[in-house]
């Protein structure tokens, strides 16, 4: 008996100095902040802004970055601090600014929110923008392949990330111009086959419809015709 009760009380202390060493590991390690990167999508780490598929009236518009922590939800608003990369960045400070940023009360998620605007610089030249998550206090920056994220402005027509070859055929300035005339699509992501199907039949009858009004074919910027799947 008394063998059984020195086994008992041996493990509950060894229970006790696990969870305190446990409590102390992770009060040390403290809370943490990363970028959220969806593995569903090809662009997670990145993003394209262009002006040129926004209204021209529109002179600046907020790209919101999703973050998440790692540890505990606390009942108070907790500040993310956020900088540019400056040695791998071109952007201009006309171009850019970096809203505050804060993981919200009873949450684990967040956004940074990067101002971009339109200048006339935009429509020759394409802007490269770094950030990288930092020490704030509240929370410290995650593990480092998922603290940075590249943000690329310009005013003028790029292959979106999320174009899809398989439905739209080889990409080009022209196209897909036509398709965000027609459809008002600029991006593809988490589009399901019913609406890709859409969008590249909606490319083709105006292609067939420009073509019968002109009795031409529908070159694109390479001189090379217009072409859906």
């Amino acid at each position: 008996m008394k063998y059984f009760q020195y086994t008992c009380i041996g493990l509950l202390c060894w229970m006790l100095a696990a969870c305190t060493k446990k409590d102390l590991m992770s009060f040390q390690a403290g809370d943490k902040v990363y970028i959220y990167k969806d593995t569903r999508t090809t662009n997670n780490d990145s993003t394209i802004y262009s002006f040129a598929v926004k209204p021209d009236q529109l002179q600046y518009d907020t790209i919101r970055i999703p973050i998440r922590i790692m540890g505990e939800v606390k009942p108070v608003d907790r500040k993310v601090n956020y900088a540019v990369i400056a040695d791998s960045s071109d952007a201009q400070t006309a171009n850019y600014e970096l809203l505050p940023a804060f993981i919200p009360a009873n949450s684990f998620t967040g956004v940074l929110p990067v101002r971009v605007m339109r200048t006339a610089e935009l429509k020759t030249k394409q802007y490269t923008l770094w950030i990288r998550i930092g020490n704030s206090g509240d929370l410290m920056p995650g593990v480092s392949n998922q603290i940075s994220y590249l943000i690329r402005i310009n005013d003028f027509l790029t292959k979106p990330v999320s174009w899809r070859d398989n439905y739209f055929g080889k990409y080009s300035n022209v196209k897909f111009s036509l398709l965000i005339r027609e459809t008002g699509y600029t991006q593809f992501n988490g589009l399901g086959t019913s609406d890709l199907r859409f969008i590249a039949q909606s490319g083709k009858n105006a292609v067939m419809e420009w073509e019968a009004a002109n009795g031409a074919t529908m070159l694109d910027e390479n001189g090379e015709p217009v072409v859906f799947p």
